[in-house]
């Protein structure tokens, strides 16, 4: 796994950038707007954190100026339905600290203005995040969400309320919630949405 390059900015382009290693590589990585701001002139020496995503078609290498924001990136690969495309924009639109402001408030009609998120899949990424992001919250100074920001999980109780907010069905959102086996309700809604989807896959 590639975690780390250092090399010299060889091209640089909106949310792409080239890094030409002393081996005489050259590493194209996507990156998110907040790390490109942080990307100095070509010819200058950087150093970025990465992620690569490997798919039978494609090898795709992720950049980023500091872990916290390849955290991040990471966190929203795990949501179902957003992707690295989708990760980068909404990182992109807000930057970490704002987005992590806006799920931490419930405000998902913020991530909408994202380019390629909708509502729903906004929905989805603030009641998928909150209870993990409002767990560490403390454990990351670089993170931590103004005081105004905390707030707390949904209910394990307003799992189906959050599952027909996303435009399910109150009887297939029940459904999914009795699948679920975990006690913590983030956990629960995820569950609940991974049933969701293998029923409507099948």
């Amino acid at each position: 796994m590639i975690v780390e390059i250092e090399g010299v900015v060889g091209d640089r382009r909106p949310g792409y950038v080239v890094l030409r290693t002393a081996g005489g590589l050259g590493y194209g990585l996507d990156v998110p707007r907040e790390t490109e701001l942080k990307i100095p002139g070509v010819g200058e020496r950087v150093r970025l954190y990465t992620h690569l995503i490997v798919r039978e078609d494609q090898w795709r290498l992720i950049g980023f100026s500091m872990e916290a924001e390849r955290a991040v990136f990471l966190d929203l690969l795990e949501v179902n339905g957003v992707g690295a495309k989708g990760a980068l924009s909404l990182m992109s639109h807000l930057g970490i600290q704002r987005l992590r402001e806006v799920v931490l408030t419930g405000d998902w009609k913020a991530l909408k203005g994202a380019s390629g998120i909708g509502a729903k899949i906004a929905q989805r990424v603030q009641l998928e995040l909150m209870g993990r992001w409002a767990k560490s919250a403390d454990e990351s100074p670089v993170l931590s969400p103004a005081p105004a920001a905390a707030a707390a999980a949904p209910a394990a109780d307003d799992v189906v309320l959050a599952l027909v907010s996303l435009g399910y069905r109150a009887d297939e959102a029940e459904a999914a919630v009795r699948q679920a086996v975990a006690e913590e309700p983030e956990a629960r809604l995820r569950q609940a949405l991974q049933a969701l989807d293998r029923g409507r896959a099948r």
